[in-house]
């Protein structure tokens, strides 16, 4: 990471001559932000990146949407019936307006879904659990399931497109929605820029404009928001940069813990990781507090699990494996390891070429070899390592899931039926009773039977470590003090921003 601090310093201290704190001469009702990657498409239905989606929540609505508790909430929905367990009700807010001028209908709900194979969308899959989507009335709209599916209105959140205008092939690149902004104009790899949308149903957002600048490099973002051509970031900068971007004037920092969750995942099938005395000495022996603080520079928390604590359905009462080296030497004895010249085995670490991914594996690589396991760490490119990580080519490895929402995520990580290609069980974890509570927490709606069943799963595998967890990274957001009523989302969205205003208001 010190490599990486020293060429931003050296690039800073290139590109800040002559830089100063005032702005480029711009409307002051246009707020730029910045963003680290250009969306692929702004058609919720195809959408699957995370920058695409995020882009996506400022124009769209779905029919519920997710609290900053990962909670569901009304959107275009004022409310939901659900008269028996196969059948969903929703009753539409009258007088939303699509931003070419149409009153929303249930037909365009309808649509949306049904569109979705037309439309090649990865979130077809829903449809596998649908009976039909039948239209009550111009405001009513049913969803009759074939089977009682506890994870439904998750996918609901999904948005709602207009039925007269998303049949083309450019709708992605020119959408039309419901949301707080409406599209002006995209320039692929430099910007997308949005207004704001006068009917929307929720009061029009107090900035006009909106300009989203596509901008990958880190030093860029930095050196930008300290010349004053951008007003905030929504891309990521490395956890070194922020007590540099503190210290700039007049720019305020604001962190929220996000749901994104590192872990350090396990072969399960490997001979020596197989044993779970092996994987408890492996998480005695990570000093997970001192990765947080010298790698990350304190911008992330531990995490006992794939939930963060803010999610309604987080346990937090499962059990920990805190650093404890000398615990850790004696499990390794104990399952048949004895030091030997000062070593027990050998694993592989499989990591990418990029410096933090680089930096924590050998960090880990470090930390076991103080309990006598000797570390070979492999880096690869993204495509090679992914590839070989779907397919279970590994020992150890280390990797982030983001856009954790409904805890069903579980079924598609840790259920022995999801192993690849069917899932994301790549360690092939199994588990009778963890496949039962699985199956039961997505076959009932009632939200006390599904925590119950989520969190004694959380239980269960906090003790049988198929991951080692890490941290939740810390989601933080630097602008300027003219924005006020930023407030940064747990799943990183955009949504707050239709609550903005500016000082000169």
């Amino acid at each position: 990471m010190k490599r990486g601090l020293r060429s931003l310093g050296i690039a800073i201290l290139v590109l800040g001559v002559g830089a100063c704190a005032k702005s480029e001469g711009r409307s002051p009702e246009v707020v730029t932000a910045a963003i680290d990657t250009n969306p692929i498409s702004l058609d919720p239905r195809v959408a699957t990146d995370a920058l695409s989606l995020h882009v996506i929540g400022l124009l769209f609505n779905g029919l519920v949407r997710v609290d900053e508790h990962f909670q569901i909430v009304p959107d275009l929905a004022e409310r939901w019936e659900h008269p028996d367990e196969r059948t969903y009700i929703f009753h539409l807010r009258r007088g939303v307006w699509f931003h070419h001028g149409r009153e929303l209908t249930a037909e365009d709900v309808r649509y949306t879904f049904e569109s979705l194979r037309t439309v090649g969308s990865a979130h077809a899959a829903v449809l596998d659990e649908l009976q039909k989507i039948q239209v009550l009335d111009r405001y009513r709209v049913a969803f009759h399931l074939k089977r009682p599916f506890g994870p439904i209105l998750y996918h609901l959140t999904m948005g709602i497109v207009p039925a007269d205008r998303a049949r083309g092939e450019s709708f992605g690149q020119e959408p039309v929605g419901t949301g707080p902004f409406q599209f002006n104009r995209w320039e692929q790899d430099d910007r997308v820029e949005v207004k704001a949308f006068a009917d929307y149903f929720d009061g029009k957002p107090r900035i006009e404009r909106l300009s989203l600048r596509v901008i990958p490099d880190a030093t860029i973002r930095f050196f930008e928001l300290k010349k004053g051509t951008i007003d905030l970031l929504l891309g990521s900068l490395p956890p070194e940069v922020m007590p540099l971007v503190e210290a700039l004037p007049g720019i305020q920092v604001a962190r929220v813990p996000s749901s994104n969750y590192t872990y350090l995942g396990f072969n399960l099938r490997d001979p020596i990781l197989s044993d779970v005395r092996v994987r408890r000495a492996i998480a005695h022996a990570i000093d997970r507090k001192g990765l947080i603080t010298h790698l990350l520079r304190g911008e992330a928390i531990q995490a006992t699990g794939l939930l963060s604590p803010q999610h309604w359905a987080y346990e937090p009462h499962v059990k920990i494996f805190p650093y404890d080296p000398e615990k850790a030497r004696r499990l390794l004895d104990n399952a048949g390891y004895p030091a030997q010249g000062g070593m027990r085995f050998r694993l592989t670490f499989k990591a990418t070429t990029s410096e933090l991914s680089r930096a924590i594996a050998e960090a880990i690589q470090y930390q076991l070899s103080q309990v006598g396991i000797r570390v070979e760490i492999r880096s690869y490119e993204w495509g090679t390592f992914y590839a070989d990580i779907k397919s279970g080519n590994f020992q150890l490895y280390v990797l982030t899931w983001v856009g954790i929402t409904d805890p069903d995520y579980y079924h598609y990580i840790f259920h022995s039926a999801s192993v690849p290609p069917q899932g994301a069980n790549r360690g092939h974890y199994h588990d009778a009773e963890v496949d039962r509570l699985l199956v039961a927490g997505r076959e009932t709606a009632d939200w006390s039977k599904r925590k119950a069943a989520y969190s004694r799963i959380q239980q269960i595998l906090a003790k049988d470590l198929p991951y080692v967890s890490l941290w939740h990274e810390v989601r933080s957001t630097a602008y300027k003090a003219r924005i006020l009523g930023f407030a940064p989302m747990p799943g990183g969205d955009f949504t707050s921003l239709k609550d903005v205003r500016l000082a000169s208001e």
